[in-house]
Parts: structure tokens; C-alpha cells; sequence
């Protein structure tokens, strides 16, 4: 299977609200070599891009969208760890603050900020 179908398939499970198959199809990717960073820049983001899109649309409502934000938190409970083993002393883009209220629905790119950054987290 080629990189770009997989990217097909992981864009697809968050459209399609996998909820249970984003883990198995990043760990997928990850065994055949592709990086986390490029899972979730070519693959998941883009699929949400796609929810926020037709959120915006008003072809989704807030069930698909929590759905799909399910599916993208269980794909990073894969990936985190591989991102964290793929730092490097000295490379971090810098510090981020970052708040979402409990039990707000919009913490996905809270979640995506702090992975890829250190942070004080503020609940």
C-alpha cells in the first residue's frame, strides 16, 4: 500500500468517525515507516479540515464533529509517544499557555498544541 493510501484511509476514518480504527491504521502507518508528524499533517488533519469544513456547511452537527474529535484523540494516544521519542535536546519551537475549559468539546487543537509543544496546562 502506498503512503498516499494511507493517508487516504486515516483522512477517511476521521470523516467516517472510526473511532475504533484511527489507532489500528496509525500503527499501521507507523510500521511501515511513516513518521507521526507526517500522519497527522497529511492523514488525520486533513480529515478534520474535511469535519470543520462540512460543520461549516451545515452537512455535519455536533455529534459527527465529537465523533470525529474522538477518533483524532485516539490516533494521538498512538502517535504522542512516538513524537515524544522523535524530540531532540534543544529543538523545542518554544513555550505554549494553553486553556480549554473542562468538558469543552473544542480541545483537539488544544491537544495538538501541546503535544507538539511544552506547556503549562490549565484546566
Amino acid at each position: 500500500m502506498t503512503n498516499t493510501e494511507i493517508f487516504d484511509k486515516l483522512r477517511d476514518a476521521i470523516v467516517n468517525q472510526n473511532v475504533a480504527g484511527t489507532p489500528e491504521l496509525c500503527k499501521e502507518a507507523l510500521a511501515s515507516g511513516i513518521p507521526a508528524l507526517d500522519i497527522i499533517t497529511k492523514g488525520l488533519s486533513v480529515g478534520m479540515k474535511i469535519v470543520g469544513d462540512k460543520f461549516e456547511a451545515a452537512e455535519i452537527f455536533l455529534p459527527q464533529i465529537m465523533m470525529s474529535g474522538k477518533a483524532m484523540s485516539n490516533a494521538m494516544e498512538v502517535l504522542t509517544p512516538e513524537l515524544e521519542k522523535n524530540k531532540k535536546e534543544g529543538e523545542e519551537a518554544g513555550l505554549a499557555i494553553t486553556f480549554v475549559a473542562e468538558g469543552d468539546i473544542h480541545d483537539i487543537g488544544h491537544r495538538l498544541v501541546t503535544t507538539f509543544a511544552p506547556s503549562i496546562v490549565v484546566t
